[in-house]
């Protein structure tokens, strides 16, 4: 093989437990040509030819390929790249390109090496580390049951680098006609009559008539009405709340009177476009008080758009929900300087993005029947997509207890000492002694949401527990194993000392170190508001599966 056709590259494979070198060579055969080693590998001849350095489709038996077939290949940026186009070349598309490098933009530089992820076979979707049946659902504008269906799913349970199907390769209900079988439409579907059966509840008869309904998957709710044989029109499948959140960022606006606006904002807008540097902060300028009523408003401004949101489901009625949104007000929590995919540097203050999270998290779990209440609210905002990935949430000191009584007068603004975490559990108790007792009667939960910068901790999605006594410590401790579950590869739980969590008035009470922005991808994830909606989406199936322990 001539020199100049070498190239040396490294394959990625994904793995549960992260990623791992590995090579994958072919030799040359005597039938072998470009397209088939494509077709063989299901990787674009396009890549084969980029890693290993070809000028041309000429390829000679015994020659040694290495083919990127089962992992991310690297390459190097060449002059007239682009990340369209190589996105177009190889057969991928551009956001998992930048999400495999993580890149926040799509510029990228001559001489910079990308690994490129492989093909994905169209309407189907690779898992990545972290990601739910609960969070690729809503990507697709699917219910998870359907997930499941389209891939004869018993559970939940997925592994990164693993297929799924997201569309599905046969309609999802068929209307019977005149002169059909059972067995006539189960052989054409290729489908089992017991199974046809079992799904529709036809009984022992498995009797069918003109105009019923068939559903050709199992356990899929809301089944599009796709109709085989008529004229009648097709519908598409009902979107859920979390599906909708992240089809459209936020439903259309709700205006409420005496409310300003403009942007993402309400009251105020920082001034600074983006975090400029660690030690910039923006302080308030109006009393507590004042902030506190300006929260109320926006508060009620959100809760307005999440009410024209259809409603998922009712699992979650009869649960009252405290979420504790960490630091805020004068105590920002950790602020990290990190460079993005290209370099630049970013900077992320914690408080401002768990808030997000929180009121993320808030959304789904009220769709889903429960009561929510929160400890911390913002005065001059609610959901923040961002304008601009590049542009982080300012260090802003305006946020305030949740508490009427304490913002009667003066008030004071969140602090991290002991006065103040206790007040946040005077606040907790206070939501679940005021919550209708058919609210909360299956019992009451206290989340504390973080994203602490831990040079001593993993990377992964850390749920802490604490407890005064044998019951409260075991109680937080079963919650925290069971929504680690849920929080992807690397997540773990570990006792700790926290004043918020010991005594806490929930049956239950756990903190979420959501992600460790101490390491740098997990910064420039938190300012993606697509992962922020995916760890919230996380957390609540965590929550759910804790309910149903």
């Amino acid at each position: 093989m001539p020199f100049h056709r070498r190239i040396l590259i490294s394959v990625l494979i994904l793995s549960a437990a992260g990623f791992r070198l590995a090579a994958l060579t072919h030799v040359v055969g005597d039938s072998d040509t470009l397209f088939s080693l494509s077709r063989r590998y299901n990787v674009s001849s396009a890549l084969i030819k980029r890693v290993n350095g070809l000028a041309d489709d000429v390829i000679r038996k015994g020659e040694r390929l290495s083919i990127p077939a089962e992992g991310n290949a690297e390459i190097s940026v060449q002059p007239g790249d682009t990340l369209s186009g190589l996105a177009h070349l190889f057969g991928v598309s551009q956001r998992d390109i930048m999400a495999a490098n993580g890149l926040d933009s799509p510029e990228i530089g001559i001489g910079k090496v990308l690994k490129i992820p492989p093909a994905v076979p169209e309407g189907t979707h690779r898992v990545l580390p972290g990601e739910t049946i609960l969070s690729i659902a809503a990507r697709y504008g699917l219910s998870a049951a359907q997930l499941r269906g389209y891939n004869s799913l018993e559970n939940d349970t997925i592994h990164p680098n693993q297929l799924l199907a997201v569309k599905p390769n046969r309609p999802e209900g068929y209307k019977v006609g005149s002169g059909d079988t059972l067995w006539n439409i189960a052989r054409t579907y290729g489908l089992s009559t017991d199974n046809l059966s079992r799904w529709n509840n036809l009984g022992e008869n498995k009797s069918i008539h003109p105009g019923d309904v068939l559903k050709l998957y199992p356990d899929i709710a809301k089944p599009a009405t796709i109709v085989s044989g008529s004229t009648e029109p097709k519908t598409a499948p009902q979107k859920t709340a979390p599906q909708i959140a992240l089809a459209a960022a936020k439903p259309p606006s709700v205006i409420i009177p005496d409310i300003p606006g403009e942007g993402e904002y309400f009251y105020s807008i920082p001034k600074k476009a983006s975090q400029p540097n660690v030690k910039y902060w923006e302080g308030p300028t109006v009393s507590a008080a004042a902030d506190y009523r300006r929260a109320q408003k926006v508060l009620e401004v959100f809760q307005a758009e999440n009410d024209k949101i259809p409603e998922l489901d009712r699992s979650m009625y009869g649960w009252h929900i405290v979420l504790d949104p960490g630091h805020g007000g004068l105590d920002p929590g950790a602020i990290v300087s990190a460079v993005d995919g290209n370099g630049n540097t970013i900077i992320v203050t914690e408080d401002e993005y768990v808030y997000d999270i929180a009121l993320r998290l808030y959304r789904i779990l009220v769709k889903r029947g429960a009561s929510v209440d929160l400890t911390i609210n913002a005065p001059d905002h609610h959901i923040r997509d961002g304008e601009n990935a590049r542009a982080t949430f300012v260090n802003r000191k305006n946020e305030v207890y949740a508490s009427a009584s304490h913002n009667n007068g003066a008030g004071w603004r969140p602090v991290g000492n002991a006065d103040g975490l206790d007040l946040r559990k005077t606040i907790a108790a206070n939501s679940i002694a005021k919550t209708a007792p058919a609210r909360r009667a299956k019992g009451s939960l206290f989340i504390s949401l973080h994203a602490d910068n831990s040079s001593d901790l993993p990377a992964g999605t850390a749920i802490l527990f604490d407890g005064e006594s044998s019951t409260e410590l075991e109680q937080s401790k079963a919650m925290a194993s069971i929504v680690a579950r849920q929080m992807g590869a690397g997540s773990f739980i570990r006792r700790q000392t926290l004043r918020v969590l010991r005594n806490n008035p929930a049956d239950a009470a756990i903190l979420v170190e959501v992600r460790n922005i101490h390491y740098p991808g997990n910064a420039w994830a938190l300012r993606s508001m697509e992962l922020r909606e995916q760890d919230a989406q996380m957390l609540a199936s965590g929550i759910l599966d804790w309910m149903k322990h």
